[in-house]
């Protein structure tokens, strides 16, 4: 009986060291490895939101995986070495991967110096266009421009096209070598007003820069999903009169942040609900913060949302107990199926060692009868070594439940008065002749 409860013991304890390891790991934070162009402006965005994620003891950690560009960043995530990425819609989705969030959207900047009209984009044809190299979108820019000349028909070498740094943009521009600047970014972001400020100051005549509209930007969009038809507000960069002068027209995509389609869908949720609570801290240290928003959730969405996203989104996030019910019903019906388990053998015990207790009481008895009637004094050595052998037994805490005090009681009597009866006849045997001897009681 020790040995079983010494089991429940070891049992329970078990029980309670795997619990602790259980919950230990529960509230243990979950790190998510995310894919960025190093230096960007979402890089510093991650790392703002990471440091506020570990001063309010958040659930989420942020581990950056640095990539040297918005290209790499989503072939990262297509190779497993990633669980999110940042990544812009007009270059190549990653296959794998799904919409958690908006955290920018960056349009096309088209700009010439003053002096020199243009309505439409399709009037650059046979003119120098400056691409101002972005070394976070790789080649996505000159990509871009590709794609909204094969709008207008243009033939790839019918603009002049020379890829050039912010650094280099005021030289070309005094000396007179290119007639526009194409760019893409967003519209506050610090390099694209440099750029428009570099046209209005060193073109070769100073002045407002003329914006060349992209008129067809909503038609460029339909045929490609990654792409979308954004505008330019009038005044969006200032000065008086106002840059532009009139809202334009221009195409654009979006920087979003993407999940591994397995990642599990309450990380997810809670990586979306995390950022967008900690956007107001970020934006103090990082502007780009404030141009995150939710994707929309439709189902006929060609860039998809996460599901985890959208359950967070739509508010269908699924509580603890909805998520875990089928594991609490199994872990119930298992748990109450080992503590049945249990007590049948307990009982089943208690019952063996009463059982026990009885043969030992009768075998008492008929000791007691046996040594009245015992016909020598040999048997009777026998008798006491048997009566021995029950107060051996009735002690050990092994063979039997802990006696109560009746049958403690009882079982003393009755070896008692066997060894009384074994004296007795002792003295007698002692006292008369021998006699011839008598078939005794046979005992168990």
């Amino acid at each position: 009986m020790r040995r079983f409860f010494s089991l429940i013991l070891a049992s329970g304890a078990a029980l309670v060291a795997l619990a602790t390891i259980g919950i230990y790991f529960y509230e243990r934070p979950t790190s998510l490895r995310v894919a960025v162009s190093r230096g960007s402006e979402f890089h510093k965005l991650l790392t703002a939101l990471n440091q506020q994620f570990v001063h309010t003891h958040a659930d989420i950690r942020l581990r950056l995986v640095p990539t040297p560009d918005e290209p790499a960043s989503a072939r990262a995530i297509e190779a497993g070495a990633a669980d999110l990425a940042v990544v812009r819609s007009d270059i190549s989705m990653p296959t794998n991967a799904q919409t958690a969030l908006i955290l920018a959207h960056v349009s096309a900047i088209v700009v010439a110096p003053p002096g020199v009209p243009f309505a439409n984009f399709s009037e650059l044809n046979g003119k120098r266009i400056a691409v101002v190299e972005s070394e976070h979108s790789g080649d996505a820019n000159r990509h871009l421009l590709a794609t909204i000349e094969s709008q207008y028909s243009l033939a790839p070498d019918a603009i002049k096209k020379a890829p050039v740094a912010l650094s280099e943009l005021p030289k070309l521009l005094r000396s007179g070598e290119v007639d526009a600047v194409f760019a893409v970014g967003l519209f506050d972001a610090p390099h694209i007003s440099e750029i428009v400020n570099a046209v209005s100051k060193e073109g070769a005549v100073s002045g407002a820069p003329i914006f060349i509209p992209i008129r067809e930007a909503k038609a460029i969009a339909e045929k490609f999903p990654g792409l979308e038809e954004n505008e330019i507000l009038r005044g969006a960069f200032g000065g008086s009169p106002s840059r532009p002068a009139e809202t334009i027209e221009t195409i654009g995509a979006t920087v979003r942040l993407v999940a591994e389609n397995d990642l599990d869908n309450a990380t997810v949720g809670e990586v979306t609900r995390l950022i967008l609570a900690n956007r107001g801290v970020a934006a103090a240290t990082t502007a780009v913060a404030n141009h995150i928003e939710a994707p929309s959730t439709d189902k006929g969405e060609v860039l998809p949302t996460h599901p985890g996203a959208a359950a967070f989104f739509d508010g269908e996030e699924e509580s603890f107990f909805e998520k875990y019910s089928d594991l609490i019903y199994i872990s119930a019906m298992v748990g109450s199926i080992l503590i049945s388990g249990f007590a049948t053998l307990a009982s089943r015990m208690a019952v063996t060692g009463y059982a026990r207790f009885d043969r030992l009481m009768e075998d008492a008895l008929t000791i007691l009868k046996a040594g009245r009637e015992a016909p020598d004094l040999e048997t009777l050595s026998k008798l006491e070594i048997q009566i021995d052998e029950i107060l051996t037994q009735s002690l050990a805490a092994g063979e039997m439940p802990k006696l109560d005090g009746h049958q403690l009681a009882a079982l003393t009597l009755a070896v008692q008065q066997a060894r009384l009866a074994i004296a007795e006849r002792r003295s007698d045997l002692t006292l008369r002749p021998s006699s011839p001897p008598n078939n005794i009681l046979s005992l168990r």
